[in-house]
């Protein structure tokens, strides 16, 4: 699975340097093309946080909550 997850980041990153124009791809860049790619690494994230029983909502938050104190503090 976290093969499958680095590959997929990958591509996120193939994705975003072809909209930025970095390094031109053979094929041209879209965001719908990004969106496929980052729903797919969220899926892959979703699969691996249940194998391991994470409450992935749970501890989002809890993410979310420790940058907001970050930058308020």
């Amino acid at each position: 699975m976290v093969t499958d997850l680095l590959e997929e980041a990958g591509e996120v990153a193939a994705a975003v340097k072809g909209l930025e124009g970095f390094k031109p791809p053979d094929k041209p860049k879209t965001k719908e093309m990004l969106a496929t790619e980052l729903s797919d690494l969220l899926y892959i994230i979703f699969v691996l946080a249940e194998h391991y029983g994470i409450n992935l909502e749970e501890s989002f938050l809890q993410t979310v909550n420790d940058y907001i104190l970050r930058f308020i503090s």
